[in-house]
C-alpha cells in the first residue's frame, strides 16, 4: 500500500494549502454556542463533514430539533437528504414547513383546520429552497438506508438526516443491535467518502432512558461503545430537566462528546414554540424567566 510521510515536505506543503484553503463550507446549526465549538474543518461556525448523534428519550423533541437543524441547512442552501423511518412523508412535511417557514402548525395540519391561506404563503416561502429529498417508500434494512445515501449523494446532497437509527431494521433485539452497529460504521465511512454532513437521531438503552435522577452520558446510547466511538459529536436532550410555560417548552441540550473541540458544561438552553415547532437557544438573561 502506498505510504504518506506526514513529516515530508511533499505533505507539509500539502497540509498547510488544505488548512488555509478549506474544500468544505461549515452549516450552522442555528445554535452559536453549538457553532463555535464545532472546531476543525467546521471552522467555529457549524459542523462540517462530521458524523453526529442527537439522542433523547421518546418524545421529547429530539426530531423537531433535527428538523430546526434540517431548516437552517437548507436555508444556506444545502440540499439535504431525509432518512425518515419513523413518521411519513406527510408528517415529515407538515412539521418541516411549519418549522421552515414560521407559519403555525395546526394551520397546515389534516382536517376542518388546515388554512388555504396559510398553505398557499407556505408554498410560496418553499419556492427558492434548496432540496430535500425523502424516499417514497420504506427503507427496511441498513444497506437499503446506505443505498439511499449515496442517491441523495450523487442527486447533490452534502446533508444527511436519519430518523432514526435504531429503526433501520426490525425483528429481535439482538438483530436490532447489530444492525445498528453496521450502519453506523457504514455512515462513518460514508462521511469520510464523501464530505458530507450526516446526522443521525437515536434512543438511550434502557437503564439511561429510565433514569430521571441522573443526566444521560453517551454510555447510555443504544447500540454500545461503537455507536459512541465513531461519532464526532454527540448529543443528548436531557430528559432530568425539562420545563413547559404556554406555548413554549425549555430543554437542555448536552454535548456529551465533541472530537473537534470543548464540551459545554452543563449543555445549551434550547427554546421551542410549540405553535410553530421553532427552537432557538435560549440566551442567558431569559433563563431567570424559567426559574
Amino acid at each position: 500500500m502506498e505510504k504518506v510521510n506526514l513529516f515530508g515536505d511533499e505533505w507539509l506543503d500539502t497540509f498547510a494549502h488544505q488548512q488555509a484553503n478549506p474544500t468544505c463550507e461549515p452549516t450552522s446549526t442555528g445554535l452559536p454556542t453549538l457553532d463555535k465549538i464545532c472546531r476543525d474543518q467546521g471552522q467555529g461556525k457549524g459542523w462540517g463533514p462530521h458524523l453526529n448523534c442527537l439522542a433523547g428519550n421518546p418524545g421529547i423533541g429530539k426530531t423537531t430539533l433535527a428538523l430546526s437543524f434540517v431548516s437552517e441547512a437548507i436555508r444556506q442552501g444545502r440540499s439535504v437528504g431525509m432518512i425518515n423511518l419513523e413518521q411519513t412523508n406527510i408528517q415529515l412535511s407538515t412539521r418541516l414547513y411549519s418549522i421552515h417557514t414560521g407559519a403555525k402548525l395546526r394551520d397546515l395540519e389534516a382536517g376542518e383546520e388546515f388554512n388555504d391561506f396559510a398553505w398557499a404563503m407556505v408554498r410560496e416561502d418553499l419556492q427558492n429552497a434548496a432540496p430535500l429529498f425523502a424516499p417514497k417508500g420504506i427503507l427496511s434494512s441498513w444497506e437499503a438506508i446506505l443505498e439511499y445515501a449515496h442517491s441523495c449523494h450523487d442527486a447533490g446532497c452534502n446533508w444527511i438526516c436519519l430518523d432514526y437509527l435504531q429503526l433501520a431494521t426490525s425483528g429481535s433485539e439482538a438483530s436490532i443491535y447489530e444492525s445498528t452497529q453496521r450502519v453506523v460504521t457504514e455512515l462513518r465511512r460514508f462521511c469520510l467518502e464523501t464530505e458530507c454532513t450526516v446526522l443521525m437521531l437515536s434512543q438511550w438503552n434502557r437503564s439511561g432512558s429510565a433514569d430521571y435522577q441522573n443526566r444521560p452520558t453517551a454510555q447510555h446510547l443504544h447500540g454500545g461503545m461503537i455507536v459512541e466511538a465513531s461519532c464526532d459529536t454527540v448529543l443528548g436532550l436531557d430528559h432530568t430537566r425539562v420545563k413547559r410555560v404556554g406555548n413554549l417548552g425549555l430543554f437542555w441540550l448536552l454535548t456529551l462528546k465533541n472530537r473537534h473541540g470543548p464540551i459545554i458544561d452543563g449543555g445549551i438552553p434550547i427554546e421551542i414554540d410549540f405553535t410553530t415547532l421553532r427552537c432557538r437557544e435560549g440566551l442567558p438573561d431569559e433563563l431567570a424567566r424559567w426559574g
